[in-house]
């Protein structure tokens, strides 16, 4: 199968890698010539591409070419601009209904469910407040409606990779809040291993969660990844009570991928 990964970042490109291995033909997107020469140099083809270009470049081919479209491009916690991302992911997945692509996957967030206190599973009714959760569940919306049972929405936790860990970003910080929030995390490999389950046992028209099943609270988990990564432990305000915040519950998600997480606990993420 001829597989489309636009956006061949962080994530997009380990996925890229692991399914060419798999044997399917990966066309990947990169913003610069740049980074393409890098991925071809991994022996990726790669077509230079930025969301907003005009797309009735012969160059664009290659994408529309393809069975199936994953869109990887992460909308961003700064994103202020609600309108141009999601009239140009409109525009982009328009040229899609009229090319060759046969189903899509948008990987999207857990984000869309806002930040209330409570349990949420991919059937809880979405709420975001943040501008980049309102934005992806825009998005998500305009691929359901465009592929209806051709298109699955891959709802993400927060992201950790072997290079990549919340902790790092909150190493030292002083009176965080939220000491008992619960931490909902889900590996970079488990990301992957999920879409090829998609992709390899014909998932389509599904909306799902992805998380670790374990969700410690922020203080404890946060403490311990600190002295794991030998940084400055962040500090807390007291706060009494019980674990609290949006906890994600994966359970029905992977009974319908059929896969076990390679890291089912934050604590085996490290």
């Amino acid at each position: 199968m001829q597989i489309a990964v636009v956006g061949c970042g962080w994530l997009g490109l380990p996925l890229a890698m692991s399914l060419q291995k798999g044997g399917h033909d990966i066309v990947a997107t990169r913003r610069s010539e740049v980074g393409c020469s890098q991925l071809r140099s991994l022996g990726l083809t790669c077509v230079q591409f930025e969301l907003g270009a005009s797309l009735n470049h012969e160059k664009f081919a290659p994408l529309f070419n393809s069975d199936l479209l994953i869109l990887n491009i992460p909308v961003g916690r700064k994103a202020t601009s609600f309108d141009e991302f999601s009239t140009n992911m409109n525009d982009l997945l328009m040229q899609a209904v009229d090319s060759n692509i046969k189903h899509v996957i948008f990987v999207s967030t857990t984000s869309v469910y806002g930040d209330q206190n409570a349990t949420f599973s991919e059937k809880s009714p979405a709420n975001p407040v943040t501008v980049s959760g309102k934005i992806n569940l825009k998005v998500e919306q305009i691929v359901q409606e465009y592929f209806v049972a051709k298109a699955t929405i891959l709802r993400p936790a927060g992201l950790v990779g072997e290079d990549r860990h919340p902790a790092h970003y909150l190493a030292g910080k002083a009176e965080l809040a939220a000491p008992n929030r619960v931490v909902n995390l889900v590996h970079q490999q488990d990301v992957i291993q999920s879409i090829e389950s998609i992709i390899e046992n014909k998932i389509w028209g599904h909306t799902l969660v992805l998380s670790a099943l374990e969700h410690p609270n922020r203080q404890d988990y946060y403490t311990w990844a600190a002295a794991q990564l030998s940084i400055a432990a962040p500090s807390f305000i007291a706060e009494q009570g019980q674990a609290s915040g949006k906890l994600i519950n994966a359970s029905r998600s992977l009974g319908i991928l059929g896969i076990h997480l390679k890291y089912p606990s934050p604590y085996d993420m490290l």
